[in-house]
């Protein structure tokens, strides 16, 4: 890469890395939370 663009590309792939890992860290956040919710209303109805 050369040219006058290229501190400009680099900083909007780093960004755009960032904004991927921050969607796909939440996502997961909000997928464990749910199935450890359904983990803990199972494990409650078991012990019943």
């Amino acid at each position: 890469m050369s040219g006058r663009d290229t501190a400009a590309a680099f900083k909007g792939l780093i960004i755009g890395l960032v904004f991927i890992l921050a969607v796909v860290l939440v996502t997961m956040k909000l997928t464990n939370d749910k199935f450890d919710a359904h983990h803990e209303a199972a494990t409650a109805t078991e012990s019943h």
